[in-house]
């Protein structure tokens, strides 16, 4: 008999966990690409840092260095505004 409410309870216990999560990775993707706009710094997935120059509807060009430029699509944006101690701490490396 508690065999029988335990498996149920802990399904629902979950679904639930997935349902909240996958709500707050969607939440975290839709203020993430709020806060791309032309001139903000940003840090790709693959650690490359730069400047929007320019942002189309599914691709961002970003400045890497003086008449360095990169198109990529949105989804490579990993941050926003990156603190300067990381951009330090990269580019001492």
């Amino acid at each position: 008999m508690n065999q029988d409410i335990l498996l149920p309870i802990l399904l629902v216990g979950l679904l639930a966990m997935m349902f909240f999560s996958s709500r707050k990775r969607k939440k975290q993707a839709a203020d993430l690409e709020s806060k791309l706009q032309v001139g903000a710094k940003v840090m790709l997935t693959s650690g490359i840092f730069g400047t929007i120059t320019s942002i189309d509807e599914d691709r961002v060009t970003i400045e890497t260095a003086p008449k360095n430029k990169m198109t990529v699509i949105k989804g490579a944006v990993r941050v926003v505004d990156a603190p300067a101690e990381i951009i330090a701490e990269s580019s001492a490396e």
